[in-house]
């Protein structure tokens, strides 16, 4: 199953949905190309348009990513006031349909929307946990007890595990597709998270807990400058300037430990490929089934993502940046880890087929993913175990 797409008209007509449909072929190819290499010449060709007609409905490109994302927002704002409180099971299947239809908006939210001014990302950034709260709402009382943190957590990952096809372009069926999705929201509102303190006043997220030692090498303290600011900005928002300043190299200095800014992407990508296949390798020589290497892979696969997100992030968004051959490569390595997943998940859970199972597999990453970054969430007393929680309830969700 593909992302949206809106049939371009006949060049010269002009439907009185025409705003509608350049909004919806941008965020297609921003989706599918990234907001960088797509011109605005290229959405008003796609459309059927001249670009100084496209110019008359946006002023800029900024203009036109922002609406593809507010026109998301709207929409899941919309299925919210559209449900009575407590109405959890008909939010769900609403948002499943929904996701489908835009499966476009996980990526342009977490990839793309970092390329809008900072005033409109936080205003973006603020409506979006408006309507995280208004859902929690929804949760609690449904289920009456649970509190409003855990609330607050199980929404944030129930929204994730819904923006997962964004990730990923496995097809199913469509009827089939929003019962699995349908299936793992249902039951992440069930998850009963471990209980744990809250943070102490002024704790440090949990990916670093002290501020550590410094490294030795400077290429490495170069490359994890780099994914970091990588992985807050954006590949394309960020210089080599910016990454010799963060790293405390000034001037012509950076060029004597790497020669570009690619070879530092590159490094990045590498390493968090490694990581995850080291931890796989590890997770099948131990284990004594496929439930119990599941977990074991699981657990790596979290302590790695709290531990060191920037990486993680950086590998799940800055891919499309890389030269083809090197891409292609990561891509590679990305496909075999979610495979070994799959093999497991499939031995475990028969009744599923490969594609169902990767689709769960990547709501369980997504779903790690996305709260791994999340500064509010980072301060609970326990992110990890709440994440272990949640994604061994995600790999045993059966739909009805």
């Amino acid at each position: 199953m593909k992302a949206r797409t809106a049939a371009a008209p006949a060049r010269g007509s002009r439907p009185r949905n025409r705003k509608a449909q350049i909004v919806s072929i941008a965020a297609e190819l921003f989706h599918r190309q990234g907001y960088h290499t797509v011109t605005m010449e290229e959405i008003a060709s796609a459309v059927g348009i001249t670009a100084g007609a496209l110019y008359r409905h946006f002023r800029n490109k900024q203009e036109l990513l922002a609406r593809t994302v507010l026109d998301g927002l709207l929409a899941f704002e919309t299925l919210i006031d559209n449900h009575a409180a407590g109405d959890v099971d008909g939010l769900l299947r609403a948002m499943a349909a929904l996701t489908l239809d835009r499966r476009d908006l996980g990526v342009l939210w977490q990839r793309e929307s970092r390329n809008l001014p900072a005033p409109e990302r936080d205003q973006l950034r603020h409506r979006f946990r408006s309507i995280a709260a208004r859902a929690a709402a929804t949760l609690v009382a449904a289920r009456p007890g649970l509190s409003p943190a855990d609330a607050d957590l199980l929404v944030w990952a129930i929204f994730a595990t819904f923006a997962s096809p964004s990730h990923h372009s496995v097809s199913l069926p469509r009827a089939r597709f929003e019962d699995l999705l349908h299936a793992m929201g249902s039951t992440l509102t069930e998850v009963v998270l471990p209980q744990a303190q809250g943070p102490s006043a002024g704790a440090a997220p949990s990916d670093q807990p002290h501020p550590g030692l410094a490294r030795a090498s400077r290429r490495e303290v170069l490359m994890d400058a780099a994914a970091r600011l990588f992985n807050e900005r954006g590949y394309q928002a960020v210089s080599m300037e910016d990454i010799g300043a963060a790293a405390g190299i000034s001037g012509a200095g950076i060029y004597n430990h790497v020669t570009a800014k690619s070879d530092l992407l590159v490094a990045a990508l590498t390493r968090a490929a490694d990581a995850l296949q080291l931890d796989a390798s590890r997770a099948f020589a131990t284990a004594t089934s496929p439930r119990d290497a599941l977990d074991l892979l699981l657990r790596s696969y979290i302590d790695l993502t709290v531990s060191h997100s920037h990486l993680t992030g950086t590998l799940i968004t800055e891919v499309i940046h890389l030269p083809a051959e090197q891409r292609h490569t990561i891509r590679r390595l990305q496909y075999d880890y979610v495979s070994e997943w799959v093999h497991l998940l499939t031995a475990e859970r028969p009744e599923l087929i490969e594609a169902e199972a990767r689709v769960v597999v990547h709501a369980v990453f997504t779903t790690i993913n996305d709260l791994a970054r999340i500064d509010h969430l980072r301060e609970r007393g326990d992110l990890s175990g709440d994440l272990l929680a949640a994604c061994q309830a995600l790999l045993l969700a059966r739909p009805g």
